[in-house]
């Protein structure tokens, strides 16, 4: 099914240049590249002979989508961060072709075999300079901070195909991505933790660095946040009062973090909620109830938040996780029978 026959995107879909008039490629590459990445803009007009083909398929907060495109730019600048609700990162595995990235200045080029990492809130730009085939892993950023708490922001973006450890990530990445686009894995929590494990192992143990006056704020910042993030007046200005600091200080702290306070608040909250959506003794409490013990106070701007953030609504993610709890306990039982 395509975009032409639709007039949308949707998970699992097959997208190609060739459904859609020449004069109208252009927007319609733009709008199904900010379907997958996230919001951008291309800057490259791409023309009546521009060819591209998309296969996606999402599941939960875990998407692949494998990619092959004429040359083409764009990027992604901090306007598009901050009207943006999703933190993702992203291991995209470079299968032919070239693509130059650009972050903070810092120039990255990518061929054949090597793996980028990159995450949703840092500027970035692309350039792909030759025909281009890719395989992108997007997953919650989420996961990740809770993999490498200190030093998540700051790993390697490049992993060239020589350093060891690359070359068995990259063939993880592309023998699951056919099975995941065709629909036979559907545990998205399962396999993100099993990428992140993997992408953990290959990078090495964190660097443990000494605790700096700043790193200790950070600290108590967080840790007032968790212990009061079930009230709506949870403000930076609320935070920055209760830990005695100036909201512009509140504010750096969290920018050496990749984020904002209040996206960070978000993001807690969230985190939160779904962890109480999984619970089977919170199944007698409604959606609503738990988003409002967590702070949120509109239940429309919590199922839109949440959604972007896992990729399904609360209620889908409760059926789904509920659906997903009984068939396991069912094979469980199964194996048990037969022993």
């Amino acid at each position: 099914m395509s975009m032409a026959a639709e007039g949308r995107w949707q998970s699992g879909d097959f997208w190609q240049s060739g459904d859609f008039p020449a004069g109208q490629r252009f927007e319609a590459w733009q709008d199904l590249l900010r379907d997958v990445y996230g919001a951008l803009d291309v800057d490259r007009p791409v023309g009546p002979d521009f060819e591209a083909r998309v296969s996606h398929h999402a599941v939960g907060g875990f998407q692949i989508a494998d990619c092959i495109c004429d040359p083409c730019a764009g990027g992604r600048t901090r306007r598009h961060i901050g009207a943006d609700a999703r933190e993702t990162l992203t291991l995209q595995l470079t299968l032919a072709g070239t693509e130059i990235f650009t972050f903070d200045g810092e120039t990255v080029e990518l061929g054949p075999g090597d793996v980028l990492i990159w995450n949703s809130t840092r500027p970035i730009r692309f350039d792909v300079t030759q025909r281009l085939h890719k395989i992108s892993v997007t997953m919650p950023l989420a996961r990740l901070r809770s993999w490498m708490p200190t030093t998540w922001h700051s790993i390697d973006r490049r992993l060239p195909r020589a350093l060891p450890g690359a070359g068995l990530l990259s063939s993880v990445i592309g023998t699951l991505s056919p099975a995941f686009l065709e629909g036979t894995l559907t545990n998205a929590d399962a396999l993100t933790e099993s990428v992140l494990g993997l992408l953990v192992n290959v990078l090495g143990p964190e660097r443990s660095t000494p605790d700096t006056p700043r790193a200790a704020q950070l600290r108590v910042v967080k840790a007032h946040i968790a212990a009061h993030l079930g009230d709506p007046g949870l403000t930076p200005s609320a935070i920055a009062g209760a830990c005695r600091i100036s909201l512009r200080h509140l504010h750096s702290l969290f920018e050496g973090e990749g984020t904002t306070v209040r996206q960070y608040v978000i993001m807690e909250r969230l985190l939160r909620c779904r962890r109480e959506f999984e619970n089977p003794r919170m199944a007698w409490r409604s959606i609503t109830d738990i988003a409002f013990g967590w702070g949120f106070q509109n239940a429309t701007h919590f199922s839109r938040r949440f959604k972007a953030a896992f990729g399904r609504s609360p209620q889908d993610f409760r059926e789904d996780y509920r659906a997903a709890s009984i068939m396991a306990a069912s094979d469980r039982a199964a194996r048990i029978s037969i022993q």
